[in-house]
């Protein structure tokens, strides 16, 4: 049974009580975005298979490290919070206006709005994630950065100490390891930005299980396929091998 990730608590009742009837069926969520990456690390630190929710208006330091956070980044939504900040203000007679850093390799819409846009490969994100959570807990990491990426990393770890638990690291590094360390860096400040205990649940991917499902339709050994809300042909790398088509 392979469907979409369904957040209905009566939904995922129903899947229960057909696949506890059906003993020979095995339910696998398939995400047309996949986060499986980010979900595996979430849920080995907090025991649920879930991404973190953000609340960008209580942010005063916002670096994303390949997030297009403005875009579609887990699940989007997340333009009205981040606009609330960038609106100059006063408090406490002083201007006071969010400050964000985006290490990305492609310029995006949040690179776009950024104060402060540093080109960066994918391996070099991975590097500037790791000296970020260094610096910040002081921690030995490895991996080298450039001197022009180390004085942007050094710039936007003082911000996020300036700013404490206003400050926020998001990440779209396809890597179980980065993401854990982006949990780890948030809760090192105790942001408030981001939100683990109300989690967002609108994926739920398993890439190895989805892997192990597209393998066996392949092979031919899967004896039966459900999919439901969900069109793998179209929306899968290996949509052709999965459909039985020659490509």
């Amino acid at each position: 049974l392979l469907t979409q990730t369904f957040a209905s608590p009566t939904t995922t009742k129903i899947i229960a009580d057909f696949t506890t009837k059906y003993p020979n069926v095995r339910h696998v969520a398939f995400d047309t975005i996949a986060s499986s990456e980010a979900l595996d690390a979430f849920e080995a630190a907090y025991g649920v298979r879930a991404l973190a929710d953000y609340d960008f208006s209580k942010a005063e330091t916002i670096v994303s490290v390949g997030a297009d956070f403005l875009g579609d980044w887990q699940g989007g939504g997340y333009d009205g919070g981040y606009a609330k900040t960038r609106v100059p203000h006063k408090d406490h007679g002083k201007a006071s206006m969010s400050k964000h850093f985006q290490f990305e390799a492609n310029m995006t819409l949040s690179g776009a709005n950024a104060d402060i846009r540093v080109p960066a490969t994918p391996t070099a994100q991975k590097n500037i994630l790791a000296h970020i959570y260094g610096a910040l807990t002081g921690t030995a990491v490895s991996g080298s950065l450039s001197s022009a990426h180390k004085a942007k990393v050094n710039e936007a770890v003082s911000a996020l100490k300036a700013a404490g638990s206003k400050a926020v690291v998001v990440s779209g590094i396809e890597d179980k390891g980065a993401q854990a360390l982006v949990l780890a860096i948030n809760n090192s400040l105790q942001s408030e930005v981001m939100d683990a205990s109300q989690p967002r649940m609108i994926r739920s991917e398993n890439g190895e299980e989805v892997k192990a499902v597209i393998e066996s339709v392949v092979a031919g050994t899967l004896g039966g396929l459900i999919t439901v809300g969900i069109n793998p042909v179209n929306t899968l790398p290996e949509g052709e091998a999965f459909n039985g088509i020659d490509s």
